[in-house]
């Protein structure tokens, strides 16, 4: 066996590994998080629940209480939430990085995720889905409480 062929073997086998541990991780990575990743809405959801419509340009946070506040989602630490999320227009992309949640919002189609928030402190949020011309400007804050 040459020189040229051993190294593509080396690489091959290199680049398989690195791709077959990554998927482990991966795979591992969603069954741990399975309650962060959004479902479709079942009906059935845990803990307190906050409807969230999603809008060119901004984000509606409706209460169990029946408030509502705009780009502004106020939560208590240590409390399951479980976001109920859906759209007036076009598809929207709720990011909440420090959570660990992202979750669309559809027209017509309504998303859920769970998630417990466990310090206080002022989080942002914003749309990561390209929704229009000012889609920049769909951002706000979360509050932990």
């Amino acid at each position: 066996m040459n020189k040229k062929v051993k190294y593509e073997l080396i690489w091959l086998v290199a680049v398989i590994a690195i791709l077959g541990i990554s998927a482990l991780a991966n795979y591992n990575y969603t069954l741990s998080a399975s309650k962060n990743i959004a479902q479709p809405y079942n009906g059935d959801p845990s803990g307190v629940v906050i409807n969230v419509t999603g809008y060119q340009w901004g984000w509606q946070f409706e209460y169990p209480n029946g408030t509502t506040t705009t780009d502004k989602l106020i939560l208590m630490a240590n409390v399951t939430y479980t976001l109920i999320v859906t759209s007036k227009d076009v598809i929207h992309d709720l990011y909440i990085p420090q959570f660990g949640v992202q979750v669309y919002a559809v027209y017509g189609h309504t998303n859920e995720v769970s998630f417990t928030p466990l310090v206080p402190g002022t989080y942002i949020m914003e749309c990561v889905e390209y929704c229009g011309e000012y889609h920049y400007e769909m951002r706000g804050e979360v509050v932990v409480l």
